[in-house]
This record gives structure tokens, sequence and C-alpha cells, in this order.
């Protein structure tokens, strides 16, 4: 029996699925992560960006960078008692056994040419992670990064791949408006934080945009109240979910909700902040690296297992490398595993063949970028 197989890797999801930690407090995990990949043969870098791990094996003669990155992170789901329990509800414990795996299969094999860099990325869910590594030059170097995610058996089943998975922009957005308070009686006095923030919700509501370009917009949060009932309340916090499919759009789109919630509060004489409090950007498709990925889907599995590219409304912060890094070659598909009842459910499994066809669909993107 081969040293790597689907008992092995999901023996090593196991492990990696009994430790969920939450954005950059993955302490364990990446413990775990640089141990294994030092036992492989890897020169480890560790708390970088935070928590990430950086495993390195070079050939030792001139070549590509290749580069595999998984994200580590879990969830966290508010209980009955209002304590958060840590769960890995998206498949990111999934991610990281089939990159180990594939890192380790790689150094067995040994690489002839080039240098592979194995990527363990903290903070994914926040939309953090992949800026924080940036900001460490982590990526300088890399020619090829691949990446991949677990998909919901809506999208694909098992033995079904996505070779390109078109993530959607996202920016979570947050006005607080500052009015001034008076008595109830004496409305004129006052300016009511809850009529700008209505007002400001009905505007934005009314933005109009190409319909064919995939964007959306929406108040998710609106948090006002004064401190009485016969109180003109003075202060209110209202955020916005925005999306779009288009990098270009989703920098319109904001400066179309700024503007409205920061004239909309001029009107009424009050004032507001606007924040950004989170970002993804949509993805960028490298043709080149799409129809690689194909290759070794089709290599792997057959060409029946190879379908359509899919857009999905979800952001995935792996899409910062290709935006600030123009230069990577990037490529990022979606692997079916029966995964139900979906991402981001506390109750989340899928069928854990998925894995090791995972590792060998990386494994031969790699050996083929590398010609090994």
């Amino acid at each position: 029996m081969s040293e790597f197989n689907d008992t092995t890797i999901t023996q090593l999801w196991e492990t990696l699925h009994a430790m969920p930690e939450p954005a950059f407090h993955e302490f364990k995990t990446s413990a775990f992560l640089a141990q294994e990949l030092v036992k492989a043969g890897f020169s480890v870098q560790t708390n970088v960006g935070g928590t990430g791990v950086i495993g390195v094996l070079d050939s030792g003669h001139p070549g590509p960078v290749v580069g595999l990155r998984s994200d580590m992170d879990c969830l966290l789901f508010k209980q009955d008692d209002g304590s958060q329990k840590p769960i890995h509800a998206c498949g990111h414990d999934g991610h990281m056994a089939i990159v180990l795996t594939t890192a380790q299969r790689l150094a067995k094999q040994g690489i002839k040419y080039g240098k592979l860099k194995i990527i363990f990325q903290p903070a994914e869910e926040i939309g953090a992670g992949a800026k924080a590594l940036l900001d460490e030059g982590v990526l300088d170097d890399v020619d090829f990064l691949f990446g991949l995610h677990l998909m919901p058996k809506s999208m694909a089943h098992l033995g079904e791949v996505i070779p390109c998975v078109r993530w959607t922009a996202c920016h979570l957005l947050t006005a607080s408006i500052e009015g001034r308070a008076a008595h109830g009686s004496r409305p004129h006095e006052g300016i009511n934080a809850i009529d700008v923030g209505a007002t400001i919700i009905s505007a934005v509501n009314a933005i109009h945009m190409d319909p064919l370009s995939g964007w959306s917009v929406k108040p998710t949060r609106f948090i006002a109240g004064a401190s009485s009932v016969n109180t003109i309340c003075d202060k209110a916090e209202v955020s916005f979910d925005l999306r779009s499919l288009s990098n270009k759009d989703m920098l319109v789109l904001v400066a179309k909700v700024s503007n409205i919630i920061e004239t909309t509060a001029q009107m009424y004489g009050a004032k507001a902040k606007v924040e950004i409090i989170g970002t993804c950007p949509a993805s960028v498709i490298n043709e080149e690296m799409l129809a690689l990925t194909k290759e070794a889907i089709v290599a792997e599995l057959d060409s029946g297992a190879v379908l359509p590219n899919k857009t999905t409304t979800v952001g995935e912060d792996f899409n910062f490398y290709p935006l600030e890094k123009p230069n990577i070659k990037t490529a990022f598909f979606g692997l079916g595993a029966n995964l139900v009842p979906g991402l981001h459910d506390p109750n989340m499994h899928f069928d854990h063949k998925a894995l090791m066809l995972g590792s060998n669909i990386l494994l031969r993107m790699v050996n083929q970028t590398l010609k090994l």
C-alpha cells in the first residue's frame, strides 16, 4: 500500500479537524503544520503575518517558484449559553490535509528544478490573512500559486471538479452617524440619527448600476436608540454588504454608497463616518493556468469530471494574491466532495475520498509546472 492514501489523509484531516482555531489564533494548528513540514524536509518559517506557516523545498537548481496555499482558520458558532464554539465548518481542515499531503509527496518524490513554497495562511474567514502575508513579502518570489476549496454538493458532487471558481468581490461597510439629542417634545432642537439612517438605507436601495455586471448592496445592520422613548436619538450605526463580480465595478459601488451616506447626513445637519471593515476582491482569471487545471483534472479523473466554470456570490481572500501581485500566475479550483448541508453550517460534513483526489490534482499541477 502507498505511504499516502485515503486512510492516511483522512487521519491527517481528523487531527486538524480536532484542533479548530479562529482567525489569527491558529497556534496549535500552525505548530502542528510546521512540525510536519520539517519532518518532510522543508525549511520552515513560523509566525508569518501572525500565525502563518511557510515551508520551502529548494531543488538547488534554477527554475520557477511554485506555491501551494491553504487557509487555516475555523469559524465560531454561538451556543445557547452564550459561549463561542470553534468548528471547522468551511473545509479549511480539508484544505490543510490536501496541501500538507501534497507537500509531503513532493518532498518524497523530489523536485529537480526551482522551488516549492507551501503557504499555510491564517485568517481567511475575516479576509485579513492574505494581505498579512503579502505585507510580509511572502509572495514576492512566487511565480505560480495554486489553491482549492471544497464545494457544496449543490455545486459539485464527489468526482467532479470546477476548474475555475469565480468568486465575488465583497466589501463590508459601516456608517457611524452623529446627530443631536433633544427632548421628544422639541424635535426641532435635535437631529434624529434614526431618521438619517433610514433615509440613507432608502437612498442606497435606489442605486442603479449595470444589471449585467453582477452587483448587489443591502443593509445588514441598523443599531440605534436613545436612552428613553421620549428622547431624540443622536447616534446610529448602519452597515451594508456590497458584492460585485468586477473589482472595477466594486470601486464604483463603494464610492456611490459612501457618497450617499455622507451627503445624506450633511442634508440633515448630521455627521457620518464611513468605515470599510472587511474586503475580498473578485477572482482574477489566468487562462493559461485554467488550461493547466483542466488537464490535471482530466488526467486524474476523466473529461466528464470537468464541470463548467461557476460563479459564486461568496468572497475568498486568495484573490488578493493575483490582484496585488499580477505577475503571479494563479489557479483555484473547486473540489466536489458531496458536502452537505452547506459551508458555514456547524453540521457540515463531506466524503473524505475527495481529499486524496484533491492532492492528486495538485500534485499533477505542480509536476507539470516544474516539468517533472
